[in-house]
C-alpha cells in the first residue's frame, strides 16, 4: 500500500509540477501589485508551458514586418479630441461582433483571430450593421500561418489583396473546447491541431469570390496617444503582446507583467482604453473563450509600452 501511494503521490506532483501556473507564481504576484488578480481558477493556469505554446499562443513574427508597414501619427490637436476613456461596445451598440469573444480552442491561430475581430468591428463601424469575417478563410487560405502560428502583419495584406469572406461561408473547423476547466465534458486536447485545408467553397451557398470582403489599406500606429487617437476615430485594431507565465494566471484588474518568464508571443484585439481609479489602462479581447479572465476581455497598463503593446499594432481602413 506504502508503494502505490508512493507511486501516486508522485504521479500526482509531476502533474502539478508540470502546469505553468503555481501557488508560488500566484503569491508572488499578489504580493507585489494590487493592480491585479492572479489565481489559480484561471483555466489556462492548468495547463503545461508546451500546450500554452503550442495553443494559445502563435504570433511568430514579432515586429519582423513592422518596418515594411505604413506608420500613421497624429497631430497635438487630434491627440487632443480623443475621450479620456474609449469603448467601442458604448458607441456602436448594434455591432454584436464587439461583444464576441471567440475561442481559436487547440490552435495557435491567435494571430487570426485577432485580425478578423478587429476588421469585423471596422467593417461594422462603417456599414452599420455586421458582417463576421471568417477566421477559417484566415487561417486556411492567406498563407500567412497556420495553427502552429503565424503573422498579423501577413493577415492584414491577406484581407487587402485578397479579401475574407464570412464566417457563414467559411466556419472555423475547431469547436471550442475548455481550456482545463475542473470536470469539464469537453475538455481540449494536447498539442496542437492539423491547419485546415483551404476549401474555396461557401457553406452558406454563396460564391466564395463574392462573399469576399477587401480591405483598403493596412498599416501600423504606434505609442500611447496615437493610439488613443486611432481606436477613438477608426476602432479597433489587433496588437501583439508578450506573454508572461503570469499572464497565465490573470483573473481580474489592470494587468501588467510581475513575476515568471516569457512564454512567447500573441495577437489579441486593441479596442479600447480607460482609467481605474487613477490607473490608465489599454481594453483587450481575447481569444481564449469567456472562462479566462474577465469574461473574455482584459486590462493592460497603458502608457509605458507594457509587454509591447503600443508598439506592435496593425489597423486597416474598410
Amino acid at each position: 500500500m506504502k508503494a502505490v501511494f508512493f507511486v501516486l503521490c508522485a504521479v500526482a506532483c509531476a502533474a502539478i509540477a508540470g502546469r505553468v501556473g503555481t501557488m508560488d507564481l500566484v503569491r508572488s504576484v499578489n504580493s507585489k501589485t494590487n493592480l491585479w488578480r492572479a489565481s489559480l481558477t484561471s483555466p489556462v493556469s492548468r495547463m503545461s508551458l508546451e500546450d500554452v505554446q503550442a495553443q494559445l499562443l502563435g504570433v511568430t513574427d514579432p515586429k519582423t514586418f513592422h518596418a515594411g508597414f505604413e506608420r500613421v501619427t497624429y497631430s497635438k490637436e487630434q491627440h487632443l479630441k480623443a475621450p479620456e476613456s474609449y469603448d467601442p461596445r458604448d458607441y456602436y451598440p448594434n455591432c454584436k461582433s464587439m461583444n464576441m469573444i471567440r475561442d481559436q480552442a487547440w490552435c495557435g491561430s491567435c494571430w487570426a483571430f485577432g485580425a478578423v475581430n478587429s476588421i469585423s468591428d471596422r467593417t461594422c463601424i462603417k456599414l452599420g450593421h455586421d458582417v463576421i469575417l471568417s477566421s477559417e478563410d484566415m487561417l486556411a487560405c492567406s498563407g500567412a500561418g497556420g495553427c502552429n502560428g503565424g503573422s498579423p502583419y501577413s493577415a492584414y495584406n491577406y484581407w487587402v489583396k485578397t479579401g475574407v469572406v464570412t464566417e457563414e461561408c467559411s466556419p472555423y473547423s475547431f469547436e471550442s473546447c475548455d481550456h482545463h476547466i475542473p470536470g469539464s465534458t469537453n475538455p481540449c486536447p494536447s498539442g496542437y491541431g492539423p491547419t485546415p485545408a483551404c476549401n474555396r467553397t461557401c457553406q452558406n451557398g454563396k460564391s466564395w469570390d463574392e462573399d469576399k470582403n477587401k480591405g483598403n489599406r493596412a498599416y501600423s500606429v504606434e505609442g500611447e496617444k496615437d493610439l488613443m487617437t486611432e481606436l477613438a476615430m477608426n476602432g479597433p485594431c489587433e496588437a501583439t503582446i508578450a506573454v508572461y507565465e503570469d499572464f497565465l494566471v490573470y483573473t481580474s484588474g489592470v494587468y501588467h507583467h510581475v513575476s515568471g518568464s516569457l512564454a512567447g508571443y500573441h495577437a489579441i484585439k486593441l479596442m479600447g482604453y480607460g482609467v481605474d481609479n487613477g490607473t490608465n489602462y489599454w481594453l483587450l479581447a481575447n481569444s481564449w473563450n469567456e472562462h479566462w479572465g474577465e469574461k473574455g476581455y482584459f486590462r493592460m497598463l497603458r502608457g509605458i509600452d507594457e509587454c509591447g503593446v503600443e508598439s506592435d499594432v496593425v489597423c486597416g481602413e474598410v
